[in-house]
């Protein structure tokens, strides 16, 4: 089943008529040109079935099915044309005393934290591991059970952040959602027969894998501040002002996506080795932006769908302190007391309909893909009509299912150049990887189409060469 409706020709001539003036986009792509599209490789190689690493197995049918229960219980109308959502209070709150309590992080003891505040709460609470290393399980479950993320979209995640920064020739396979942890669980390596290189990394280890530059809270690795971990509290107080007088404060979707933009101009003017690319860049940070606007909201019987206020901001960030007095204590990631979760899961249709509506009909710029070159204000776009020789551009992205096969190409490619520093024989850890990636692509049913490429060049060799922040971190997807 594809998402064939999900962007109609109401809404493409909308894209069409909001391009933004930013050269990357609106110099580079026409919009308007409709190239016959021959873009995504369908693997005509693909078992089906889960894939062993070590002794322990991906769950790559689990992922299938969860994919196809996700897209066939949902369509993109479902989304636009959502009935009122009920609010039960019995099944929505979330237990934040006993077992629960929050605690923060021993970090003399080897407690880890990391860049995102949804999984730190959810160690501050036990509902996560409180060292902060959990299981690709773990992080399902947890997820789901208080944030309401759907399962297909958690296992993605869960999956390709072990992957890139964690253990996965482990017995349980796992990532610490922080740096390098010292759990057992991260050590266990079954005599190294995945080849790895030295200690797992955590996902704080992942720059431009995983973690990205442009985070609305964090600073990025390589700017001149150099801490992408803890919360950059300048960049927090200016998404709280946004809110700070409010009749009713509300810090949705809009307002997250419009300070998203504000940061994606301001890292090109402050990071000389920003980049932003197809997995990392437009999927995987406009997708943490999109889970904090609708994850992280409260529910009650007044707002059945939930609204994010500055005391529930505040708290799940690590925040404290009145309006003009604002305090950040690393760790400090909470849960708020009477916190409800949404009624329903956020399913990977009703994520991706919010990715094409903030990223390219009201924030367009967000659709770019590039990096500064040389230094700040560098910023140079790569043409979409470029990559494949021509075979597509953008029009060509917002039908069907295109733009999540594009990303998911864009990872599956680009691995080889971010494992090859993990692991001493990338071949059957790349295999796994590839088997996860086919899976996700045959499930949304993409065309059949050549390598990414640009001027002849595979893309991501290009990205290397270009831009000094895919080079610095030995690969960037």
């Amino acid at each position: 089943m594809k998402f064939t409706n999900c962007v109609s020709l109401f809404v493409l001539a909308e894209a069409v008529s909001q391009v933004a003036a930013f050269p990357a986009l609106k110099d580079n792509v026409d919009l308007n040109t409709v190239v016959p599209l021959n873009a995504f490789k369908r693997s005509t190689n693909n078992a089906g079935n889960t894939v062993n690493v070590g002794s322990h197995n991906i769950p790559i049918e689990y992922l299938k099915n969860l994919l196809n229960e996700s897209l066939a219980k949902t369509t993109p109308a479902d989304v636009l044309l959502k009935k009122r959502t009920t609010f039960d209070p019995e099944t929505q709150l979330i237990d934040v005393h006993g077992d629960h309590e929050f605690m923060l992080p021993d970090y003399a003891a080897g407690d880890v934290r990391g860049p995102c505040p949804g999984l730190n709460t959810l160690a501050n609470h036990n509902y996560l591991p409180r060292n902060g290393y959990a299981t690709i399980v773990e992080y399902i479950e947890a997820t789901n059970k208080v944030w309401g993320m759907g399962r297909e979209i958690s296992l993605i995640l869960a999956t390709y952040g072990t992957l890139l920064g964690g253990n996965v020739v482990s017995l349980d396979p796992g990532v610490s959602m922080g740096g390098k942890s010292n759990a057992a669980g991260s050590k266990n390596i079954l005599d190294n027969l995945g080849g790895l290189l030295g200690q797992p990394r955590g996902l704080s280890g992942t720059h431009n894998s995983f973690e990205v530059d442009g985070s609305n809270t964090r600073n990025d690795l390589y700017d001149p501040m150099g801490n992408n971990n803890d919360l950059n509290l300048t960049y927090f107080t200016e998404i709280y002002n946004l809110q700070k007088d409010a009749e009713v404060p509300n810090y949705s979707m809009d307002v997250m996506f419009e300070y998203a933009e504000k940061r994606f101009y301001q890292d090109i003017s402050w990071n000389p080795n920003f980049i932003y690319l197809p997995w990392s860049g437009w999927f995987v940070r406009n997708a943490a932006i999109i889970f904090s606007g609708r994850l992280f909201v409260n529910c009650s019987e007044e707002y059945p769908e939930g609204i994010l206020g500055k005391e529930g901001f505040k708290s799940i960030y690590g925040v404290s302190g009145p309006d003009d007095n604002l305090t950040y204590t690393s760790g400090a990631d909470r849960i708020p007391e009477n916190y409800y979760r949404r009624a329903d899961d956020l399913t990977l249709v009703e994520g991706f309909t919010e990715l094409v509506e903030q990223t390219i009909l009201k924030h367009p710029v967000l659709f770019s893909i590039g990096g500064n070159t040389n230094g700040v204000n560098t910023f140079a776009g790569i043409d979409y009509a470029n990559i494949t020789g021509g075979a597509f551009n953008a029009a060509d992205l917002l039908k069907g299912n295109n733009l999540l096969c594009f990303a998911f190409q864009a990872l599956k490619e680009g691995s080889p150049n971010v494992l090859s520093t993990l692991y001493a024989t990338i071949g059957p850890i790349l295999s796994e990887l590839t088997s996860l990636a086919d899976s996700v692509i045959l499930s949304l049913n993409c065309p059949a189409y050549k390598d990414l490429s640009v001027d002849g060049v595979d893309l991501f060799s290009y990205v290397k060469a270009t831009y000094p922040g895919a080079a610095m971190s030995n690969g960037a997807i």
